[in-house]
């Protein structure tokens, strides 16, 4: 398979309908790189809002491929295909194997149009979209990024750059700021409150949290917090998805405290849960005001009349469209701005200091107002800028995965990448862990992944403490009052509540990624790395919870080129020194089962960090010859062949040793610990 012939540059390729594309872009002498294809001849289009240009790329073939989808207007999944025919439509991201190399391509959207992947009988098409009818000349567009390189995550980091170039320097994941805020651990108050959240509610929860001696970095006030009368209508107890469907048609009559639930205002409760000792308060809100818009006659439609579009297009294809549409906010340019300013300032003037911005994959609803590449740009735009106004960037992206969100955020560092936490599910714990370790490899190019919230009681408590630690992103919990388990926190964070955050958006190892993991007897393993540390963990979401049966080894956090390398597994506290190329067996017995590893390159003596904490390799922060300065003092551990003697100060520390594996405990002040060979 290639999208492009090796050292092309430029190159014009001849579509079906005599229409031409341009590729900028080139392949090196190893077979790596990529670039990007343009239109160039296609001359005017006249589009209804639902039509699409259809462009055949490949024709017909088997093999392994990997589909990223737009499944529904917010979120992405994978799916795994047979043959190019199988790749669903609003595909945003195609991946597969080309003899010894990877290929990668991101369709893009910019200006009119939004480009997706779609199988059809006679192969790979990319369609062109515009959510809006009328005549558009498609002529020099950006359309598809593709890249190939020596592994998986090689060709997405490439064919991201080549996307970030061709979109005008849009922010690849590590040139934007990362809030924080959000290094520190938090809590939501979604599952415990709901639409109930109260000012009462939010105080208990942080007095218990202080109680049980759990730091809470933030706190992120969920939906609803704020005057939508018709919530009231919903009766103590009902269930889950009754609650959601009053939700989803009701207005927002005010943006300000809900005046039952908060009677002296968001800004006594945020006050008050700062002086319970929560640093940081966040709020939540939805683009579109609540999730059905604005109420007509509302406190808030009058006031922000000016920024306000009526539309005839609900949210939820399910629900019938209402007489007199709905109020949103515009997607033009300046009124969009004023609109997420105000709210923004709103929150800020209150004492918040971020804000989680939700229902950002909207802009169907903007159907034959504006082409959706143009809306998402006005609206993304707006909402950045309004957030760097008023809390210098700090914010939660969140149901904004189509890619008219995803490329178009000029600042903001983190967005959702899943479904909501559903409790007690193992079934939910392998759709989680798929989605958000597959959208690493694209939305994790651009931002920061964050994992969702997640149970400390929850039978998963542990996967899920796992997959937050080595995400890469923000680490936040949903607790109910009274049910928050301190021990299960303990790993993830320092005594001032700091967690450890790794380098990257985790991602599946390149063994994983094609094929269905829930249907294999191997385990599935994502992956992550602490400067010159790999982070693997390993899990089984076999769909018969079945035994799996594999091996893990450095090449699977990314690592190479040494001789040998220090290892620890977290939970069976074994550790130990591998040459080049040697893998460790691994057997799990059940989807209970899982494994955490940490790889790094020896010489002499290597430091593995903080063995009481999951991603312990980041508890060192700097590294020296026969030195390392810790964050904070705690349970350390070594790996040498011979035995070695560990001081902090003066003071010689006890060492245990366990084949290769030396362990120490410091004291929490005793942050420099020198080492040496006995």
């Amino acid at each position: 398979m290639s999208f492009f012939d090796k050292n092309s540059f430029l190159m014009q390729i001849k579509g079906e309908d005599g229409a031409f594309l341009a590729l900028d872009g080139r392949i090196d002498e190893n077979g790596c790189g990529g670039g990007v294809v343009y239109t160039l001849s296609f001359g005017e289009q006249e589009l209804s809002s639902g039509e699409d240009i259809r462009i055949r790329l490949l024709g017909e073939e088997q093999g392994e491929y990997l589909a990223i989808v737009n499944h529904s207007p917010y979120w992405c999944m994978p799916v795994f295909c047979d043959t190019l025919s199988q790749i669903p439509e609003k595909t945003q991201m195609f991946m597969c194997k080309a003899g010894e190399r990877w290929v990668c391509a991101i369709p893009l959207c910019r200006n009119d149009f939004k480009a997706l992947l779609l199988g059809e009988s006679s192969g790979l098409y990319l369609t062109l979209t515009t959510n809006c009818r009328g005549v558009y000349k498609c002529d020099g567009q950006p359309i598809l990024a593709v890249a190939y390189g020596t592994s998986a995550l090689e060709s997405a980091n490439l064919a991201a750059a080549a996307s970030s170039k061709a979109l005008g320097g849009l922010k690849l994941r590590g040139q934007r700021k990362y809030p924080e805020e959000l290094e520190y651990f938090g809590w939501c108050s979604w599952d415990a409150l709901q639409i109930r959240v109260n000012h009462k509610g939010l105080l208990e929860k942080a007095r218990e949290f202080a109680d049980k001696g759990v730091p809470l970095g933030f706190a992120i006030i969920d939906d609803m917090w704020a005057n939508v009368p018709n919530l009231a209508t919903v009766p103590d107890g009902a269930e889950f998805m009754d609650m959601v469907n009053v939700m989803h048609v009701s207005r927002l009559e005010a943006f300000e405290g809900d005046p039952r639930r908060f009677p002296e205002g968001m800004q006594a409760a945020i006050s008050d849960l700062k002086e319970l000792g929560v640093k940081k308060v966040g709020v939540w809100f939805p683009t579109t005001g609540y999730w059905d818009g604005l109420a007509d006659g509302g406190k808030d439609a009058t006031l922000l009349s000016e920024q306000l579009v009526r539309v005839e297009v609900n949210h939820r294809s399910d629900l019938p469209r209402e007489e007199g549409g709905y109020l949103i906010p515009s997607p033009e340019k300046e009124r969009a701005e004023r609109f997420f300013r105000e709210l923004c300032g709103r929150v800020k003037s209150w004492g918040g200091d971020f804000v989680k911005i939700d229902n950002q994959g909207f802009h169907a609803r903007y159907e034959n107002l504006m082409p959706i590449g143009r809306s998402a740009a006005n609206i993304q735009r707006a909402i950045d800028g309004a957030v760097e106004e008023n809390f210098g960037g700090s914010m939660i992206n969140c149901m904004g995965m189509p890619s008219e969100c995803m490329l178009s955020r000029p600042s903001s560092a983190v967005s959702r990448c899943s479904d909501d936490f559903i409790p007690e599910s193992r079934e939910w714990f392998a759709k989680n862990i798929l989605q958000c370790s597959y959208n690493g490899l694209l939305q994790g190019r651009f931002y920061y992944n964050d994992w969702d919230m997640w149970w400390t009681d929850d039978s998963s408590s542990k996967k899920n403490s796992i997959c937050r630690a080595i995400s890469g992103g923000p680490v936040y919990v949903s607790d109910k009052q009274g049910r928050t388990r301190p021990e299960i926190l303990k790993p993830l964070m320092f005594s001032d509540g700091r967690i450890i955050r790794c380098d990257d958006s985790a991602t599946p190892t390149d063994d994983c990624i094609l094929g269905n993991p829930t249907r294999k007897s191997t385990p599935f393993k994502i992956r992550n790395r602490i400067g010159g540390s790999g982070m693997v963990a390993v899990f089984n979401i076999n769909e018969e919870n079945a035994e799996v049966l594999g091996f893990v080894c450095p090449e699977d956090a990314g690592l190479g080129g040494d001789e040998l390398y220090a290892y620890f597994e977290h939970y069976s506290r074994e550790g130990g020194i591998l040459k080049a190329g040697e893998k460790i067996p691994v057997s799990l017995g059940d989807r209970d089962e899982v494994k955490l590893y940490t790889f790094k390159p020896i010489r002499s003596i290597c430091p593995l960090g903080r063995v009481d904490m999951l991603m312990g390799a980041g508890a060192i922060v700097r590294e020296e010859k026969g030195r390392i300065i810790l964050y904070e003092g705690g349970e350390v551990g070594f790996i040498s062949e011979r035995p070695i003697r560990v001081f902090a100060g003066e003071r010689e520390l006890e060492c245990e040793r366990f084949g290769n594996l030396n362990l120490v405990k410091s004291e929490r002040d005793e942050k420099t610990l020198d080492f040496c060979l006995a």
